[in-house]
């Protein structure tokens, strides 16, 4: 049994807090109203931001909780953002700014991930590696889940998206179990996973693609190509029950084919997968324009996703 279906029997039980990082604490908004009845009374739990999800962990280790003005006693559902960046950059203020109201305001909560980046002025042997990224994202995930009841989140109805490196992690969450496993999770217990825009989906096809493209995957994935296999999502279709997916599907030739490789894999394993064309994108667009109220084509097709994901 998953642990999302003993924390369902449990819900009256859990009283676990929030970890407290011994470098800087958490920043906390101010409860939001209090909504009273004749019988109960509760306060609506206030924005976090920097919040450590694990404990004693690295400066990294951190997230911020975004919920909509709505928030009152009963809890939200909650969409989980992972970052780009190459696994050497990003952080988890980068273009949230039109992702927060767009969530806040369909009623759900937003928590952005920091994970642990690859130094590659390092060796090897003294950077971060892959799957550390991966590692860290699950665990977070896994604090999130601990700790719904005190947040104010609805730990069965959330959707984990990622884009450009980001989208490459939240993959690998979704089709091999062993990184939730570590948290006591499986993939199925996500809502729905959206991986945005990544060639990650097969470390060694990425590879071969050349300079300068492999010389940023060897940096973060090694240069044996056993790692390589590993390290790939679409190594690992099918050894679990997968969520329902959202890819989109743009740039070269290449890129596509690494796209429509893994959608054709889920469907073999009878995995639901949405695939939305955006030929006119570049990789910038397809992060940024996600809550731009210009956009016609990728925001309306992740707000129905999401809509079916997080209300079903």
């Amino acid at each position: 049994m998953s642990r999302l279906a003993l924390l369902s029997a449990a819900l009256l039980l859990v009283t676990a807090c929030a970890s407290e990082a011994t470098t800087s604490p958490p920043t906390t908004t101010a409860p939001r109203e209090t909504t009273t009845t004749a019988s109960t009374a509760c306060t609506a739990p206030g924005d976090q931001t920097d919040v450590a999800y694990v404990d004693n962990g690295d400066p990294l280790q951190r997230l911020d909780l975004y919920l909509p003005d709505s928030a009152g006693c009963s809890p939200v559902p909650v969409v989980v953002w992972v970052h780009g960046g190459a696994w050497r950059t990003g952080n988890k203020e980068y273009s949230v700014a039109d992702k927060v109201p767009l969530w806040n305001d369909a009623g759900w909560a937003v928590a952005s991930i920091n994970y642990r980046l690859t130094d590659a002025a390092l060796p090897e042997n003294e950077r971060v590696m892959a799957p550390t990224h991966n590692e860290d994202v699950a665990a977070a995930l896994g604090w999130l889940v601990d700790h719904a009841d005190e947040l104010g989140i609805d730990a069965e109805h959330l959707a984990l998206l990622g884009h450009s490196a980001g989208a490459g992690i939240v993959a690998a969450l979704a089709v091999d179990p062993t990184y939730l496993a570590a948290v006591g999770l499986e993939p199925i217990d996500l809502g729905c996973v959206g991986p945005l825009d990544t060639e990650a989906f097969s470390i060694a096809a990425a590879v071969e693609g050349g300079p300068p493209q492999a010389n940023v995957y060897e940096v973060v994935f090694g240069t044996d190509p056993d790692r390589w296999e590993e390290l790939s999502p679409l190594t690992h279709v099918g050894e679990a029950p997968i969520p329902p997916l959202f890819l989109v599907t743009r740039g070269t030739p290449a890129r596509r084919q690494q796209v429509a490789d893994f959608a054709s894999a889920v469907e073999r394993s009878d995995g639901d997968v949405t695939v939305v064309d955006l030929p006119t994108f570049s990789h910038e667009d397809v992060n940024k324009r996600i809550g731009d109220p210009t956009d016609t084509q990728l925001t309306p097709a992740l707000a129905n996703f999401l809509t079916t994901c997080l209300t079903g």
